[in-house]
């Protein structure tokens, strides 16, 4: 530098100055990249926004509204077949419950209560179950041994969680241990009318025919299933009226299981909630059968 003694002081005032230029450069392009990630970062949510509209949109569409009214009405239908035994059961049937002819036309309808529940879970609950763990196989080639301990174990699930249950709201007095089991029949009727939801949903998401096939399946063998409900609830200790009400309430699972069907957009998008709701059903409705029905029809009073 001129006028400075030392020789050396110029090139050092250049290196300094040189220094300075470059650490301002660094911070300004640090600065320019905090930028650029924060309109990146924008940019993405402004892409995730946009994608996450244009699902909804898809999902409420015209294409998918014919698929929500048929749902929603199908899975409709299927819960009002719990008024049906209204049309069977007698209308002092609620009354005569305590004389020896209405304990006995009660033993008849609790009768045909336990073969509807073990038919339900034999022959409709298990083996969809297995069909769906099996057509989840990768390659098509049947069924591991995992998946097969897997089916049990839920089967296992259900039935220690209706005995919890009922252990943990259950009273000394007889009327109340009754009125318990109705309960429990009632939550795992819902959850079973949710799998029909489901399977009405995804039905109709293949198509309008199929839909109706499977509906129509649901009903027939719903509507004897209801009246061994019904015949429950009277056993329970609830008039016609009441049982019918509560029938009728465990519609909402119906609908509840089309909305989750229609929802993940496709038939297949149930598979893995349907695989372990069915055995997990089934194990409830064997608890209901074999340990609530089936002792009061083997007592000899």
């Amino acid at each position: 530098m001129p006028g400075c003694p030392c020789p050396g002081c110029g090139m050092a005032g250049q290196r300094l100055l040189f220094l300075a230029a470059l650490a301002l450069e660094l911070l300004g392009g640090a600065g320019g990249s905090q930028q650029a990630f924060r309109s990146r970062g924008v940019a993405a949510a402004c892409r995730l926004d946009n994608k996450e509209s244009e699902s909804w949109g898809a999902l409420l569409s015209g294409e998918r509204l014919d698929t929500w009214i048929c749902s929603l009405l199908g899975s409709l239908m299927v819960g009002l077949s719990g008024v049906f035994p209204l049309l069977v059961i007698p209308l002092e049937m609620g009354t005569t419950l305590r004389s020896e002819a209405g304990a006995r036309r009660l033993k008849q309808l609790l009768s045909f209560a336990l073969g509807g529940l073990l038919g339900n879970v034999f022959l409709h609950l298990l083996p969809e179950a297995w069909a769906y763990t099996y057509s989840a196989s990768p390659g098509g080639e049947g069924q591991s041994l995992q998946q097969q301990q897997q089916l049990g174990l839920w089967v296992i699930a259900g039935f220690l969680t209706f005995l919890a249950l009922e252990k943990m709201f259950l009273d000394s007095k007889e009327e109340e241990t009754s009125q318990v089991s109705g309960y429990l029949n009632l939550l795992a009727n819902t959850i079973d009318n949710f799998t029909h939801g489901l399977a009405v949903a995804a039905s109709f998401l293949v198509s309008k025919k199929i839909g109706l096939l499977t509906t129509m399946a649901i009903l027939l063998h719903e509507i004897p299933h209801e009246v061994g409900d019904f015949a429950i609830l009277l056993r329970a200790g609830f008039d016609r009226w009441s049982a019918a009400k509560l029938q009728l309430s465990t519609a909402l699972g119906g609908l509840l299981g089309a909305c989750f069907a229609i929802c993940t957009q496709s038939p297949k998008g149930v598979e893995e909630t349907v695989a372990w709701i069915l055995p997990f059903t089934s194990g409830g409705f064997l608890y209901i059968a074999l340990v609530n029905v089936l002792p009061d029809l083997l007592e000899e009073d």
